[in-house]
């Protein structure tokens, strides 16, 4: 490459500056040292700060580095003279274009292929050089904002880059996040009206953000049928944690299989005793995606107890039985265990999730703010599951897009907190999913928190302020990219304000994002104290009306047919 440049390139015009700001005084790998020149330090039309953009020329090119260190190892109250350094980070380069009709005509790229040596001149950059910097060649981009260095300068993100190599926003609570997140996927709507994205909201904070471009499903319209989960996700919902579970395990791998047999077979009303006879056909497991009805597998405990004498070998079956019926008649899994008639609905059910077709509403808002805390990770597990097996089966015809808020509670970085099927099936999403088609969004305040290797996957962060030590050394180290000494401007970083960094931008910048509609705002606030302090309830027909939600049960007990 560098060869390449050396004979079709031309030697790009002398910087404009009257002189330069510094001078090269050590190289080592992708950093230089740079001295700067005592006459200029003091000028305030060229400040050296932290993040600035500084350029070295060279013969054929012009090398861009990233102020990301300053030091005075010797000042001149000891006698001797003034040395002030600058750390610059070498990130990318201005060349000629490499073009027949125009060999002159600049233009920015990751990477240096011919490094500066000592001495060579430093100077600061104009607006101008920015703009060709940041420049977005590519078809499809996203304004965020604009460059903290130079407000007007637009800061975009690559969409197809930054989609296909997964993404993350991090910061602490109250920076912005959500803010973030919507800017972004409103950017990515407005360009592709027939995207597929599902966002999983946990706390009700997008219900307007989208407006009519969005799909919501709430736990009252939340569809995922019983028979949809795997056997870790069936297991997980169904079997206790006591004594019996490995027993309670081993029936539900038997009888489910059978269950979905007699489905197939329609043998709603067959009888127990040709159940024998329906299980040595088909190939069905615990894990396909197949209808069966809860009836029939609690015929088929009822059998198997039937011909049991002792009784310790019967607890299995009644803790089973006993699950199923409380599921059943608790109104926060109606989703799952609902009043709907068993029938295959599947391609109903991912159609209204994917968006499929996108029917003008291009992306999901799945409000899980109403889904019981200990089934949650199962659901978003199946979210994932479906989202990767659908997009391996339809041949990359549908790439999807899955956006986790908090996701720190699915994927734990320790091994022994959260789900493990969950977290695998966001883990297969985010280091396969580029193959078929299928990319991941995370969004936390809890870095440190997360699995550190799924999170390096993610080749695009946005990294808001954070003060927590341990996850700015978390996110520093889960970054490969060689400006991330950046990341350590982020305990002051205003609101609004994020480092971003990785395939999704031109090269690393400082962003100011852009304010959204008033209209479009995610509503994440916390609950106000002082303001609810200043005013009294009543007390009693205040917490009946609580009570009699707390108590609410469906009026309809599920029926199977």
């Amino acid at each position: 490459m560098t060869q390449q440049i050396l004979a079709s390139a031309q030697p790009l015009a002398a910087p404009q500056q009257s002189a330069p700001i510094g001078r090269i005084v050590g190289i080592s790998g992708s950093t230089a040292q740079v001295e700067l020149s005592a006459q200029r330090t003091g000028d305030d039309s060229v400040r050296v700060e932290m993040g600035a953009i500084m350029k070295v020329t060279t013969p054929f090119s012009v090398v861009i580095g990233i102020v990301a260190g300053l030091s005075s190892p010797r000042s001149g109250h000891d006698g001797g003279g003034d040395v002030r350094l600058a750390k610059l980070e070498l990130v990318g380069e201005l060349t000629p274009e490499l073009d027949e009709n125009d060999a002159s005509r600049a233009s920015f790229r990751r990477g240096v292929s011919i490094f500066p040596t000592l001495d060579d001149a430093v100077f600061s950059t104009g607006s101008d050089e920015l703009a060709l910097i940041y420049r977005a060649n590519d078809k499809y981009k996203v304004r965020l904002g604009a460059l903290h260095q130079d407000p007007s300068i637009p800061a975009n993100a690559l969409t197809e880059k930054l989609l296909s190599k997964h993404f993350a926003i991090l910061g602490t609570t109250g920076t912005g996040k959500s803010c973030t997140t919507a800017l972004l996927l409103r950017g990515i709507l407005f360009h592709h009206q027939n995207a597929h994205i599902v966002l999983l909201d946990p706390h009700n904070e997008y219900h307007s953000t989208f407006g009519a471009r969005a799909e919501r499903i709430d736990q009252s319209s939340l569809e995922i049928p019983y028979w949809l989960l795997n056997q870790e996700e069936v297991i997980e919902v169904l079997a206790g944690n006591d004594a019996h579970r490995d027993a309670e395990i081993d029936i539900l791998n038997e009888l489910i299989p059978e269950a979905k047999r007699l489905y197939q077979s329609g043998g709603a009303r067959v009888a127990v005793q040709s159940a024998r006879r329906v299980r040595q056909t088909g190939g069905v497991s615990v894990d396909t995606p197949s209808p069966y009805r809860l009836s029939d597998l609690l015929r088929l405990m009822d059998q198997e107890m039937g011909q049991l004498d002792r009784p310790r070998e019967l607890m299995p079956y009644k803790h089973l039985k006993n699950r199923i019926e409380n599921l059943q008649n608790d109104a926060r899994y109606s989703f799952m265990f609902g009043t709907y008639q068993v029938s295959d609905r599947m391609s109903e059910i991912l159609g209204r999730i994917f968006r499929i077709p996108v029917d003008g509403k291009p992306l999901t808002i799945l409000d899980l703010s109403g889904v019981p805390a200990e089934i949650l990770n199962v659901v978003v597990s199946v979210i994932g599951r479906l989202a990767f097996d659908l997009a391996v089966w339809s041949e990359k015809a549908v790439p999807i897009t899955l956006v986790c808020e908090e996701a720190h509670r699915y994927i734990p970085a320790a091994s022994g907190l959260g789900f493990e099927p969950a977290k695998r099936a966001l883990g297969r999403i985010a280091k396969e999913g580029r193959k078929y088609g299928v990319s991941l969004g995370l969004v936390t305040q809890r870095p440190s928190e997360l699995c550190p290797t799924i999170l390096s996957q993610c080749n695009t962060v946005f990294s808001l302020r954070m003060s927590n030590k341990k996850d700015q050394d978390f996110v520093s180290a889960a970054l490969s990219d060689s400006s991330g000494s950046l990341l350590d401007c982020l305990p002051a970083l205003g609101d609004g304000e994020a480092i971003a960094v990785g395939e999704g931008v031109t090269m690393p910048m400082r962003v100011r994002f852009d304010q959204l509609p008033q209209d479009a705002v995610p509503h994440g606030k916390a609950g106000k104290f002082t303001e609810a302090w200043n005013d009294d309830v009543d007390s009693a027909h205040f917490l009946t009306d609580v009570i009699a939600s707390w108590r609410h049960q469906r009026e309809e007990e599920p029926t199977e047919v």
